[in-house]
């Protein structure tokens, strides 16, 4: 009975005992490691024909409606002859 009592003693002591240092670290690095094991997944962008926030004009209205935006949601399908719609007032 009293090597129980004992052992139950020392296991309380042993997990009792807070660390001397912040373990804000530790966690955070341990977060960012099981992050970096997921990958990153690569989006694809629609065509610009099938896309559905500027439906094949390459732009769309801010949402405040005041200048238009390049959108960034679709790949255009000759970059060659593409020209910025940018309205800057």
């Amino acid at each position: 009975m009293s090597k129980i009592l004992f052992a139950t003693l020392a296991v309380t002591l042993v997990f009792a005992t807070a660390p001397k240092y912040s373990t804000t670290s530790v966690v955070t690095l341990a977060g960012a490691v099981m992050k970096a094991a997921e990958g990153v997944d690569v989006v694809k962008k629609h065509k610009r024909k099938d896309c559905p926030v500027c439906k094949g004009k390459g732009w769309y209205i801010s949402g405040d409606g005041i200048k238009k935006i390049d959108c960034n949601y679709c790949e255009p399908e000759n970059e060659l002859e593409q020209t910025s719609n940018i309205i800057y007032r």
